[in-house]
């Protein structure tokens, strides 16, 4: 459209002709539609997942749009990436620098961090083994923010798909699963109420039980909806880090599983606690037996986006303690 369009925010009536656009159109429109309700409000620009180093120079790819408060602060609002997230700005921007297109100017700004607890991951699980090996379980999983927006990805496409999709979480990892049921939240009402998932189904042969001994792993323990956790896909052999890392947002991951074992069967050999404590990275995972029960407890915390190369022994060993668990049986003997 000529010399400059990319940097020419289009008029409203244009955006409204054409019935297309890009990010910058988007944050045109919601100027307009902010102003006609009385709100001061700006184009902003921002460097999508990159930092914008403080001189004068084309750094950005991508405009959102700021709305003063009554405070006089600004907030920041992206059109063009929040659409299908329970949230107003999305958090996988944070720590990420951006310039305010104000009347009397603005210096570089940067995005705060967004609190893990707002973009929690939660999966809980009540099973049961037989003395066949089958498991039989009820999975419920729940996520708000970030989070919620990654759990959703099942939800995806064209509304048809949705219960392939789901069933396919499933049997990828076990193809002789019987699933019984997987009921969810209604997806067009997304924006009240975070994303429930609850599957409930038996995997046939799922653990090894002989005359004296049962060789078992709790099912969460073992990385259901792992794909919500971009974390584990880190390669952890380097030790350490020269330069800043990067995950998707910070978050924070809670699993528990209570799974009931035949009676008879008593601890033989079942992993060891495993604790991080960091300023910014957190983990901790243990079992719990008692009453031919099996209590399974996994915590992740991560606490930004952008981590520093002194936050990696922590981020990794935390990485490396989720994947011990993912491998490490519990062995019972009778």
């Amino acid at each position: 459209m000529g010399e400059g369009e990319g940097f020419t925010l289009h008029k409203c009536e244009m955006n409204y002709t054409d019935r297309c656009g890009v990010c910058k159109d988007k944050a045109g429109m919601l100027i307009a539609m902010l102003r006609a309700a009385g709100f001061k409000a700006y184009a902003a620009m921002t460097m999508a997942g990159e930092r914008i180093d403080d001189i004068p120079a084309d750094q950005f790819n991508h405009c959102v749009t700021v709305v003063q408060r009554r405070n006089g602060n600004y907030q920041l609002l992206d059109p063009t990436w929040v659409p299908g997230v329970r949230e107003l700005w999305s958090s996988a921007e944070q720590q990420q620098n951006y310039l305010m297109g104000l009347p009397q100017g603005a210096k570089l700004g940067l995005t705060p961090v967004s609190n893990p607890e707002n973009h929690y991951l939660r999966m809980t699980a009540k099973s049961k083994v037989n003395l066949k090996g089958t498991l039989t379980a009820t999975v419920t999983i729940t996520a708000e923010g970030q989070s919620d927006r990654s759990v959703r990805g099942v939800f995806y496409g064209n509304r048809q798909e949705w219960q392939d999709n789901l069933e396919y979480q499933l049997y990828s990892l076990y193809p002789n699963a019987q699933l019984k049921s997987v009921k969810y939240t209604d997806e067009d009402n997304y924006l009240d109420h975070p994303v429930k998932i609850t599957y409930k189904f038996a995997i046939p042969n799922y653990a090894t039980v002989t005359d004296n001994t049962l060789v078992v792993t709790p099912f969460l323990a073992k990385g259901f909806y792992k794909f919500t956790m971009p974390h584990l896909r880190y390669d952890v052999s380097q030790e350490k880090r020269d330069y800043p890392f990067k995950d998707r947002c910070s978050r924070l991951v809670q699993i528990s599983e209570t799974m009931t074992v035949p009676s008879g069967f008593t601890s033989a050999k079942v992993p060891n606690d495993r604790s991080v404590n960091h300023d910014c990275v957190s983990f901790k995972g243990s079992y719990k037996l008692e009453n031919s029960k099996v209590e399974f407890q996994e915590t992740i915390r991560l606490g930004k986006r952008v981590y520093e190369p002194a936050d990696w022994p922590a981020f990794r060993q935390a990485v490396i303690d989720q994947q011990f668990f993912m491998n490490t049986p519990v062995i019972l003997n009778r």
